[in-house]
């Protein structure tokens, strides 16, 4: 039995690689029998709402064309990803269950330094730098029934979501590499400071 495709903005999709933040599509409409019959387009899920979020789509009637255009923009997230990657000269060894205080999914992990699990994530983000988290918020952070941990990763600097089920622990003290030392002294001086304006504003 054929597996069920893939329908999105009307297309078919033929060709999909997800790589670093966003995703690449190449679809085609059978509808079409020249113009824009080939589309080829950017999807992110990074929205509150975590639903496909299409953009800068070229429409074309030439599958040439937009399997070009498809490899191009695939082949420009590879060199996003190893651009970021190579500002992490630290170890990209992951880290494990052995290298953590083992989660208790009761207790609260807010103001922690905890572990994601690096396997289930995508090849290129099995990499020590994604997986040490400064959990800040959500029902998973403290303990309750939910699961979302809202922190901020302490090599990107970004804020974002995680699951609980995926935190392994918080990191041991003498575990912790000192740049992500220096990178939580920097997250925790931000933060001091933003209160601080926010006080002074008022």
């Amino acid at each position: 039995m054929s597996e069920e495709k893939r329908i999105f903005c009307d297309y078919t999709i033929e060709q999909d690689i997800f790589i670093g933040n966003k995703e690449v599509l190449l679809g085609v409409d059978e509808k079409r029998r020249q113009e824009h019959r080939f589309m080829v387009c950017y999807c992110s899920y990074d929205n509150p709402l975590g639903v496909p979020w299409p953009t800068e789509a070229v429409g074309t009637d030439s599958y040439l064309e937009a399997m070009q255009v498809f490899l191009d923009r695939v082949q420009a997230q590879v060199e996003l990803v190893r651009g970021e990657q190579e500002k992490y000269k630290f170890d990209m060894t992951p880290f494990t269950i052995e290298d953590c205080i083992p989660d208790a999914r009761n207790q609260s992990i807010v103001g922690k330094v905890v572990v994601i699990n690096a396997e289930p994530q995508r090849y290129e983000y099995q990499h020590s730098a994604y997986q040490l988290v400064l959990a800040e918020s959500g029902n998973g952070a403290t303990g309750g029934r939910g699961q979302a941990v809202f922190g901020t990763c302490l090599a990107t600097g970004e804020r974002a979501r995680w699951e609980r089920y995926d935190v392994l622990g918080e990191i041991r003290p003498e575990r912790m590499p000192d740049w992500a030392k220096t990178a939580l002294e920097k997250i925790k001086a931000q933060e001091k400071e933003k209160k601080q304006r926010n006080r002074e504003g008022r």
